[in-house]
């Protein structure tokens, strides 16, 4: 019994460090622009009723020192007819069905979406729940999602269905929190065919099939088009010269032309201009950390310039979100999630978004994906929830426009080339970048090794450090050994 207990807060404790990062992911952390009252903690939840009844997002604050986190659960009251229940099709595959014994089918659907995107979502599940009145979907949002993940693993709670991050996925197939599902992949009907390779390829660990994505969530520029416009840009800087012209010719009058912060996403900006500068954060085994090259001194080099032509020195999180919002800045790199929160009438101005420019000799992206999982029960599997699931999982998919209303790109071809899509702004201009994502290799444990290289950038863009080269290459060693001790911790085969 000790060495369970110790195990289990071991898991914990490492599940609390990924929840930091969970910002960088996309949609989990709330509009920076508001703060709570009194010290308390805020955690903005979306709460929807089905079976007839509206739905209704709301916010939760916490004041008077009190933290407070208030989850969102859908409660459904739909009919309960013992007919088939089926879905759509995905991908051209035959629709799914619930065996003939199954009626009254209740599935969990666990998510980390606490930000605005979190009712969008909401609204999906509670026009499932109104299609299929056999299935019956109760969507659950945490905080601190990682850590209730482990929490509710360790006590074998787990939900019928669960979104993982795309570079999470090795590490929760390693601890056994979540199952291969080959054969409901198959029985949806997808393939690789209908997702882009980078996106589709991490959801493969160790032979097996373990997620479906869902999103592409990748980095963007967003802009005020009037400050542009004023300085005789008509159109979004696409190329290093465009983008540094544009910069310079908006920094006046206490405006920044390009703000960039010392946090967060400040990292994801540095991985994003490593790529385009030719390197990678990682060997292709993901067996050592490899920032420290001659590409990544190039990309922090090029970042630390920009601080000082267009922005502000040591910017704490969420300033360029803000300076943006107030006018102050032309353009910022942030994460599409923040769409809803800097377009259209969030703002006073002409917000608009694109995929950020090209600054090295090549083009890449940085992105998340939320991807499906079926989660590990001690119980086996149940041959209801499990068609139920994938029925589920399927009307996500094939109505994930719906999702894309929230800020996110739709990971499934066809509905990125809909028409619907294609006539979403700004997100329909923003997916050509979904081409040119990338993703750490499917290695458990591979984003504990973040924690140095978030540092790093975080020390020269603060102006803690001047050696970018030492600085990377610190942040390297202490990398390599956090890999070096996952592997030992994780072994090389999945329970």
């Amino acid at each position: 019994m000790w060495y369970r207990a110790k195990k289990i807060m071991s898991v914990i404790a490492l599940t609390s460090m990924l929840s930091v990062m969970l910002a960088a992911c996309g949609g989990e952390n709330p509009t920076a622009t508001t703060a709570p009252t009194g010290g308390g903690a805020t955690e903005a939840t979306a709460t929807t009723a089905t079976g007839g009844g509206a739905t209704e997002a709301t916010a939760t604050t916490a004041t008077g020192g009190g933290a407070t986190e208030a989850t969102a659960t859908t409660a459904t009251g739909g009919a309960t007819e013992a007919t088939a229940t089926t879905g759509g099709t995905t991908g051209g595959g035959a629709a799914l069905q619930l065996p003939a014994n199954c009626s009254n089918v209740e599935v969990a659907f666990w998510n980390p979406w606490t930000g605005p995107d979190g009712p969008h979502m909401g609204d999906e599940v509670n026009a499932f729940n109104q299609e299929n009145p056999n299935i019956k979907v109760t969507m659950t949002t945490l905080a601190d999602y990682y850590t209730k993940l482990a929490t509710a693993a360790a006590s074998d709670q787990l939900p019928d269905v669960a979104i993982i991050h795309v570079d999470q996925v090795p590490t929760w197939v390693f601890r056994n929190t979540i199952r291969p599902i080959d054969d409901l992949v198959s029985s949806i009907g997808l393939s690789a065919s209908d997702y882009p390779a980078a996106v589709w390829n991490p959801g493969e660990v160790a032979g097996h099939r373990y997620s479906i994505p869902l999103d592409i969530h990748p980095m963007v520029m967003f802009y005020n088009a009037d400050l542009l416009s004023a300085a005789g840009i008509t159109e979004a800087p696409k190329t290093k010269d465009e983008f540094e012209k544009a910069a310079a010719a908006t920094t006046k009058n206490g405006v920044q032309g390009f703000s960039i912060t010392t946090g967060f996403p400040v990292r994801q900006i540095f991985e994003m201009l490593l790529h385009q500068f030719g390197g990678d954060a990682w060997d292709a085994k993901g067996t050592q950390a490899t920032w420290n090259s001659d590409a990544g001194v190039q990309a922090l080099t090029w970042m630390k310039d920009a601080q000082s032509k267009y922005s502000q020195p040591k910017l704490p999180v969420d300033a360029d979100l803000n300076a943006l919002k107030a006018g102050q800045a032309a353009m910022i790199w942030n994460g599409i999630w923040q769409t809803t929160n800097v377009t259209g009438d969030a703002v006073d101005f002409k917000g608009m978004g694109a995929p950020p420019p090209q600054i090295g000799s090549q083009f890449f992206v940085w992105a998340g994906s939320h991807q499906f999982t079926i989660p590990v029960h001690k119980s086996g599997i149940d041959k209801c929830k499990e068609a139920a699931s994938g029925i589920f999982i399927k009307y996500a998919l094939d109505h994930s426009i719906e999702w894309a209303k929230a800020g996110q790109i739709p990971a499934l071809n066809k509905v990125r080339e809909s028409a619907d899509f294609k006539n979403l702004h700004p997100q329909a201009e923003i997916a050509a970048a979904a081409e040119h994502v990338f993703y750490p290799p499917p290695v458990p444990g591979i984003t504990d090794a973040w924690a140095p290289l978030d540092d790093a950038v975080g020390a020269i863009m603060s102006g803690t450090s001047s050696d970018i080269k030492g600085t990377l290459d610190s942040a390297k060693q202490r990398a390599d050994q956090i890999l070096q001790q996952n592997a030992q911790r994780y072994g090389t085969t999945p329970n």
